[in-house]
């Protein structure tokens, strides 16, 4: 259920950001201004900001989920190279202390092949 919803999701901020799409919301909304009064424009105006959240949303876990596999893919790489620091792999998880324990080691890594002169 939860892959059907996101599929439904992604497809439908894609269709939502499409530039026909955004035309004809302005000219639905502007049709609705003409023909309605101040009650109709309270109306359309609760009904954009329902759509606007949800349509954030939706957008918000497309991103999510391209995020993750992203991460997945770098961790992979990580784990794949000869002489890579496989504690890196997964420190988007990591907290801001584990984070700057990992920057120093890594400053450290390359002092340590620079001296050797590994790195011109």
């Amino acid at each position: 259920m939860n892959e059907i919803g996101s599929r439904i999701a992604g497809r439908t901020a894609d269709l939502a950001g499409a530039p026909l799409a955004i035309m004809g919301v302005a000219l639905f909304c502007a049709g609705w201004f003409l023909r309605a009064g101040e009650a109709g424009e309270n109306t359309l105006t609760l009904i954009l900001s329902v759509a606007s959240i949800t349509l954030t949303q939706m957008v918000l876990n497309g991103q999510r989920r391209s995020e993750q596999a992203l991460h997945l893919k770098m961790d992979e790489l990580v784990y794949a190279m000869q002489g890579a620091r496989n504690a890196v792999a997964g420190i988007e998880t990591k907290s801001a202390e584990e984070l700057e324990a990992l920057r120093r080691n890594g400053d450290a890594a390359e002092e340590e092949l620079e001296e050797r002169g590994g790195i011109a």
